[in-house]
């Protein structure tokens, strides 16, 4: 029991000693000066950055104008097939309306064929 206790002693001293090594590690150190000209070298970046950005709104413009022009092809497109429906309906609406005109005369014109009198009623 006593090696137990001893091993644990020796494991606590020694683990914490290694764990404080990697942490200083990790602690960033001093950074020396920056070599040459650092406002040079930020205005330069800051032009890059500039120009990136300017690129990034010229390419968004363009996608942009390309989907309002698709947009207006769509509606352009709906328009058209909205008209051409409209049109089918009236045609559709008018030939039933006809029909149904020339029903109620045939009708009218005819009762025998309307009391379902095969003899006096002539082939449609």
């Amino acid at each position: 029991m006593v090696r137990l206790h001893l091993l644990i002693a020796t494991a606590l001293t020694v683990l914490p000693a290694a764990g404080h090594a990697q942490a200083d590690e990790q602690i960033p150190q001093r950074s020396a000066p920056e070599a040459g000209d650092p406002e040079a070298r930020r205005k330069t970046f800051n032009e890059e950055q500039a120009a990136q950005a300017r690129a990034d709104m010229g390419a968004y413009l363009e996608r942009r104008s390309a989907r309002e022009a698709a947009i207006a092809t769509m509606e352009a497109r709906k328009a058209r097939d909205d008209g051409a429906y409209d049109e089918a309906m009236r045609q559709h609406e008018a030939e039933v309306a006809a029909y149904q005109a020339a029903r109620a005369e045939w009708e009218r014109t005819n009762p025998a064929c309307k009391r379902k009198d095969p003899v006096g009623c002539p082939a449609p």
